[in-house]
């Protein structure tokens, strides 16, 4: 039982900071897997990873760390470091055509190609 102004003051107090602290965490919720990988979501970067999770997962590591399900498959982000954008479009055309390699021919878009390579580019170690 609240018996003086003081105890009324800590009370609300501590309702304040628990308000705050729920905002905050409600806050920083929404953006945890986009802060985990660097990738906004709604980006293309966003649209570059999940494409990749569905068609390039099986054979290349996607990640920041871990190696490539297949060897010898490059990891992503090796490919960011290795790549300029136009070498990355180049090698795009290469994978469509069927002349790059042991990979399969895979139908892209223009615009999935540029997705993937957001997400590429957005591939840097924290």
């Amino acid at each position: 039982m609240l018996t003086s102004p003081q105890d009324l003051s800590r009370t609300a107090g501590w309702r304040t900071l628990r308000i705050a602290a729920l905002s905050l965490s409600m806050l920083t919720a929404g953006c945890a897997t986009s802060a985990q990988d660097g990738v906004a979501p709604g980006s293309a970067a966003e649209r570059g990873r999940d494409l990749a999770e569905l068609r390039c997962g099986g054979c290349h590591g996607l990640g920041l760390y871990g190696e490539s399900p297949r060897s010898p498959s490059t990891p992503f982000r090796d490919m960011r470091r290795r790549m300029t954008a136009l070498t990355f479009q180049q090698r795009m055309t290469d994978i469509a055509e069927g002349r790059h390699y042991d990979m399969p021919r895979i139908g892209l878009s223009a615009g999935e190609t540029e997705d993937i390579a957001a997400y590429i580019e957005s591939l840097e170690k924290p």
